[in-house]
């Protein structure tokens, strides 16, 4: 599906967002600076950066920084096919310039320089469902220009090195652990695998990942499970026992008991809920959202 630019107006801030489980294709314009965020699930994003042509998954935390006039290709991860919820920012391409122009300690000289297919910024990526809130609220004027002008001296602070608090994850190890939780949702994930792709033992990885996260491994992989499920329930027509399997759910029995646990109704309350009321995973709250709380930036 070819993704048509909103009629983009002189706000200095626009944020939209989409669900699919096809291909998305961005031709992004020229004057815009773009920046992709995933709120649900993992996908692929295809395109070109400094590195050469890279088609690469794209996991939540992860932040796509896009110059304008650049082509960007989002598919789900095979083979599952699950649905993705991304969020695209944009802010004026003159804002970024003029910032650069303005501060005598910026290394960056032209907006290429600041061109990445993927980056692990949880900061920025947590920004998305903010603006998404506020502007279904009704920002006005004051609060888009504030919002940009922020993103912009973000993105051009100088290179940082995110740093490892004491007893925690690196921030590559935590997203090596996510990604693998995301792709593998359906199979039964087992401690000594995610350590592994940690590169840790299986004592020190449990003990870091809940310093990283405030949950343990398997409250993240199940609450992972079931915000998905929330997701496949709200927007997709699958029987109800597929869903379950699809997310790693061992039996019918099983995913109805811990979705209620967790959600306080049946998948199947759940499910009319959300076709009667228009429900949208969106409004409630994300296993995604809480590990990028609490992967803070410091």
């Amino acid at each position: 599906m070819v993704v048509q630019n909103q009629d983009l107006t002189r706000r200095a801030l626009m944020v939209d967002k989409q669900v699919s489980s096809d291909t998305l294709l961005y031709h992004l314009p020229d004057d815009w600076f773009t920046i992709f965020t995933l709120l649900r699930g993992s996908c692929r994003i295809e395109g070109q950066d400094s590195s050469g042509k890279r088609c690469i998954t794209f996991a939540p935390g992860d932040i796509c920084r896009i110059a304008p006039n650049n082509l960007i290709r989002l598919s789900p991860v095979r083979p599952s096919h699950q649905p993705f919820e991304i969020a695209c920012m944009r802010i004026p391409a003159e804002l970024l310039r003029s910032e650069m122009v303005a501060r005598s300690d910026i290394v960056a000289q032209d907006l290429s320089t600041l061109h990445t297919l993927r980056l692990f910024d949880p900061h920025i990526a947590s920004m998305a469902s903010v603006f998404l809130s506020a502007q279904d609220t009704g920002i006005d004027d004051h609060y888009a220009t504030s919002a940009a002008r922020y993103l912009a001296a973000y993105l051009l602070l100088p290179q940082r090195v995110m740093s490892t608090r004491s007893g925690c994850l690196s921030p590559k190890q935590l997203r090596a652990v996510i990604v693998y939780m995301h792709e593998h949702l359906a199979s039964g994930v087992t401690l000594d695998q995610l350590a592994k792709e940690a590169a840790l033992s299986r004592y020190h990885f449990i003990r870091r990942f809940a310093a990283s996260t405030g949950k343990t491994p398997l409250q993240y992989l199940t609450e992972l499970r079931i915000d998905t499920a929330r997701q496949h329930l709200a927007v997709g027509a699958e029987p109800i026992s597929q869903v379950g399997r699809r997310c790693g759910f061992p039996s019918p029995e099983n995913f109805a008991r811990v979705f209620r646990k967790h959600v306080g109704c049946s998948p199947t309350q759940y499910r009319r809920r959300a076709t009667r009321d228009g429900w949208r995973p969106e409004t409630e709250l994300s296993v995604s959202s809480t590990w990028l709380s609490a992967a803070r930036h410091p």
